[in-house]
């Protein structure tokens, strides 16, 4: 998606997180994890050092407030999804529920 215009802030270094990150004695990640979970979202977050895995377990001792859940859904999100069109026609194409008669679905710009 080449002519996407992603937002200028990397989530982590949102003003937003590291604000309620300090409120909060938790880490940027830790809050958008939080974020997510408290909306029923399942996350898998990534984590090659263990002390990093062990940060991002550490997100069930506290809740964030509806204001402050308020806030960050204020925050402009960047995206990143697979079409599985590498996949379309092999047997083992996950989706049933796809008419794969019809051809991959184009990616709109």
């Amino acid at each position: 998606m080449p002519n996407v215009k992603w937002p200028a802030e990397e989530p982590l270094k949102e003003p937003i997180v590291k604000e309620l990150a300090n409120k909060y004695n938790k880490t940027a990640a830790q809050i958008l994890l939080r974020f997510l979970v408290q909306q029923g979202v399942a996350v898998i977050p990534k984590a090659i050092k263990p002390e990093r895995a062990k940060e991002n377990i550490n997100i069930f001792d506290f809740r964030l407030s509806p204001v402050d859940m308020q806030k960050l859904a204020s925050v402009k999100t960047r995206l990143r999804f697979s079409t599985w069109n590498f996949a379309f026609g092999h047997p083992f194409f996950p989706f049933d529920d796809v008419d794969q008669t019809k051809g991959p679905v184009p990616l709109k710009s």
